[in-house]
């Protein structure tokens, strides 16, 4: 029989090299919820790195450099494509290391990304900011602050991812209002600075301090109880290697929504100017259309969070992509009353997808090599990212129309939403790994 049951996160991280199972302690509090605060702020700090944080620098970088919609588009995705290969490898890294180590150097790796980024003087500078971006903040924090919650969440899996993507939610509504007030007011390259120094001291300190990657390491439980079953008590040791994973075609089908789900979010956000321009729009109506992006994602986290414990991955994926396909389509009619509409209608795809794709690795394949499967799963979805918004930069140079993208963007999604009725669970090894 196929099990789709919750199993919680892949890495021991010992601390002594002696963990075993932890015995109940007289602690009247879950550290797990203070834990969910720490990934919830590595997450929004993966702002400076995701297309939403780097969508209003581009008319600067392009002003300062000199460069065409077509030519930051193609510097966007060589940088993207290359941070994407990274990415398996920073998973296998995760699991050898520990999350904590891990963490912390990613957060302090990106405040040295954007430090530099306030230096930078032309178009080959700009790619490898791109590249320490994307392979940094898209890459490798949010596979982190996910991997971490799989660690300390089991049957309120879905419940801690849907509340940490909430946060996501309100920061694609408050940061990209944010930045674009200091880069006005202050500038881009001291923007980037602030950035920085947030970063390194604000949120590196905290997770120093604070930051633990396995409730054992504390005597806790996932979700702070003992398990009700003893075949749950092993859950940390038992998953799928990447190579096992690959035998089943479900793995391969949610391969394929994670990339084309980060395709069309890239393309859609890093072009959305000339996407409202296109429709008659001003360009301050760019900022609107993120806003109902935001509460469209926000609502269906909210929603998202209860179904994702109680409802199959299988269908969660295939109504999440379906929606994303939908919201495409509407902005192909190139409809000024239907262009918010449009992008809300994507926004609740895309936060029904950050919850199934929180909950559904783990789910499907396990916690004991979850940092090399995600670090794949993360491979194919910055891939993705990186050809989105070439293909609507390729569309506007060529054709002066976003449409034949818009028309790529559903056709692609709408393939993708049929095969998702074939992403059925696999079977896990109930065998416990030796550490």
């Amino acid at each position: 029989m196929s099990s789709s049951r919750s199993l919680t996160e892949e890495e021991p991280c010992p601390v002594d090299g002696t963990l075993g199972a932890p015995q109940p302690n007289g602690n009247k509090y879950f550290y797990g919820w203070w834990i969910l605060l720490l990934a919830i702020a590595v997450m929004v700090a993966t702002s400076p790195g995701q297309t939403f944080g780097i969508t209003f620098f581009n008319p600067r970088f392009q002003h300062a450099f000199g460069l065409g919609y077509a030519q930051i588009s193609t510097s966007y995705l060589l940088a993207t494509l290359l941070a994407s290969a990274f990415l398996p490898v920073i998973g296998r890294l995760s699991d050898r290391w520990g999350l904590r180590k891990s963490i912390l150097c990613a957060v302090v790796v990106m405040a040295i990304t954007c430090a530099c980024a306030s230096l930078i003087q032309g178009w080959i500078a700009l790619f490898f900011i791109y590249l320490a971006l994307r392979a940094v903040g898209p890459g490798t924090m949010v596979l982190l602050a996910n991997n971490t919650l799989a660690a300390w969440f089991n049957r309120r899996l879905g419940l801690a991812i849907s509340l940490m993507q909430l946060s996501m939610a309100a920061a694609m509504a408050i940061v990209p209002g944010v930045l674009f007030f200091l880069i006005d007011k202050i500038g881009w390259r001291e923007t980037y600075l602030l950035l920085a120094g947030i970063l390194l001291c604000g949120l590196a300190p905290l997770i120093f301090l604070f930051y633990r990657g396995d409730p054992r390491e504390i005597n806790q439980f996932p979700d702070g109880a003992p398990p009700d079953k003893e075949e749950d008590r092993d859950v940390l040791n038992v998953g799928m290697t990447v190579r096992e994973a690959a035998r089943f075609v479900s793995y391969w089908i949610l391969l394929a929504a994670a990339a084309v789900w980060a395709m069309i979010g890239t393309g859609l956000v890093f072009h959305i100017t000339p996407l409202a321009a296109e429709c008659g729009l001003d360009p301050s109506m760019a900022r609107s259309a993120m806003i109902g992006m935001a509460v469209g994602m926000a609502a269906a986290q909210l929603l998202g969070g209860f179904i994702a414990d109680r409802v199959s991955s299988r269908v969660l994926v295939t109504v999440a992509i379906g929606l994303i396909a939908l919201g495409c389509a509407i902005l192909s009619f190139g409809w000024h009353r239907t262009f918010i509409w449009g992008f809300s209608l994507f926004g609740l795809g895309q936060g029904l997808m950050t919850v199934v794709s929180g909950t559904v690795w783990p789910r499907y394949f396990g916690r004991l090599h979850l940092g090399e499967i995600r670090g794949v799963a993360l491979c194919a979805a910055v891939a993705g990212s990186s050809v989105g918004p070439l293909l609507i930069g390729l569309s506007i140079d060529t054709f002066d129309s976003t449409l034949p993208s818009l028309l790529i963007y559903t056709g692609i999604a709408t393939v993708v939403t049929l095969g998702c009725f074939w992403a059925t669970p696999p079977r896990l090894p109930q065998v416990a790994a030796e550490e």
